[in-house]
């Protein structure tokens, strides 16, 4: 099974280094274009996706939708699974980096979503895709850094620690999970190249 790794693309928020979580912020014109490059990607190197799933927030269902046109996937089989929804970021939600910084040295934000609880969501989230859909060959999940990160850390057993300089999931970027009776592979994946970590 291949399970490709999308982050939405760009928002006004992203531009601007705001955090957004939970907060509902849709894609702006960059992270459309970003997202159209992601499916060309995909489109010329893997275009026969068999499932689409995406969190639930518009900047991930829309770049889900930007793929699923490009690779002839009709939206309305789109899966939007609550649990890729983005980390909780509590009170440190709307604030810009600077802002975080002063009001919050530590990075710890009022209400936000544990370490712990959101890595053993993100592994319940991959577990979900590998067991419910298990006769499918190639998956897209579309969704969002922090989860995503997590979720490689969490079913790496911590080989690829969450938040490190190993994997970076910028805005619009493809990974690929190859996972084959229970071994688990991680690759970054582009036109270029496709490394596996």
């Amino acid at each position: 099974m291949n399970i490709f790794l999308l982050r939405h693309g760009e928002t006004d928020w992203n531009q601007v280094g705001r955090l957004q979580g939970h907060t509902d912020i849709p894609l702006n014109q960059n992270g459309r274009l970003q997202i159209s490059h992601a499916a060309q990607i995909l489109a010329d190197l893997y275009p026969d996706i068999d499932l689409v799933i995406t969190s639930p927030l518009s900047r991930a269902r829309e770049s889900a939708e930007i793929v699923s046109d490009r690779l002839a996937y009709e939206r309305k089989d789109i899966i939007v699974e609550p649990l890729l929804i983005e980390r909780g970021f509590g009170e440190g939600e709307g604030l810009t980096i600077a802002e975080r910084k002063e009001k919050y040295p530590d990075d710890i934000y009022p209400g936000m979503e544990s370490l712990n609880d959101l890595l053993e969501r993100a592994r319940s989230a991959f577990e979900r895709i590998i067991v419910s859909f298990a006769d499918k060959e190639n998956i897209l999940v579309a969704a969002h850094g922090a989860i995503l990160y997590a979720m490689v850390t969490a079913i790496t057993d911590g080989q690829i620690a969450y938040g490190g300089e190993k994997v970076k999931f910028e805005p619009g970027s493809l990974h690929l999970i190859r996972y084959i009776n229970g071994t688990i592979e991680v690759a970054e994946y582009s036109e270029e190249k496709s490394a596996f970590y």
